[in-house]
């Protein structure tokens, strides 16, 4: 389980995915400096990457290949991805941040955050590349998703198949148009679509509300 804690991205371990989770090594991933927002990318070929925010450049995205652990970052690896660079990011304040990478028929689709999560207008994007090293280059038309319906602040998403296969995205938006917290989660439906003879990722606008059930 990879959760950023203080400003720092750490990583907890279980023997179920119903823990609990513990950490053996109390310690920080990145121990000289802050970091957030940590994701794990399992390549193909089994290599394990982590995706994170550094603060160095406002909030930006890096990536690095792990040890076998997948617990320890390769330095050595550190690679910048994307920082802010178009309109729409640029409202309050320098922050690209929440990625989250797949990959589709050879090409890597990063989906990240712009804005500050307490701003109206922060938003979902996305950058692609061949290589998951880069060049991460963004969709001209991002946004992907911001202010769907009467939701405000939405963004920090993450992908995931439902028991059907059906690629789905999570997300969290502002408790309402006034109000920022508790934020609360919604799910969308994600897929292709051909453009130029490339497939496009897009976000339907339309979301589901996520009901708790007991056991």
């Amino acid at each position: 389980m990879y959760y950023s804690a203080e400003e720092h991205i750490c990583a907890a371990v279980s023997d179920s995915p119903l823990g609990p989770f513990r950490q053996a090594v109390q310690k920080p991933m990145l121990e000289d400096e802050k970091a957030i927002d940590n994701s794990l990318f399992l390549d193909d070929d089994g290599t394990a990457y982590l995706f994170f925010v550094r603060f160095n450049d406002g909030n930006n995205i890096w990536v690095a290949e792990l040890e076998d652990d997948l617990m320890t970052i390769k330095r050595e690896t550190m690679h910048h991805c994307i920082h802010v660079s178009q309109p729409w990011e640029e409202i309050w304040p320098r922050v690209n941040e929440g990625p989250f990478v797949i990959k589709h028929a050879g090409v890597y689709y990063m989906t990240y955050s712009a804005n500050s999560y307490e701003s109206p207008f922060y938003g979902i994007g996305c950058a692609t590349a061949t290589h998951i090293m880069g060049e991460w280059i963004k969709y001209g038309d991002n946004p992907l998703l911001q202010k769907p319906g009467n939701l405000v602040g939405v963004g920090h998403n993450a992908l995931f198949r439902d028991k059907k296969g059906n690629l789905r995205v999570v997300f969290h938006a502002h408790h309402s148009a006034t109000t920022i917290h508790p934020r609360e989660m919604y799910i969308s439906s994600v897929g292709f679509k051909q453009t130029n003879g490339k497939d496009k990722l897009f976000i339907c606008k339309d979301y589901l509300i996520p009901k708790l059930e007991g056991n």
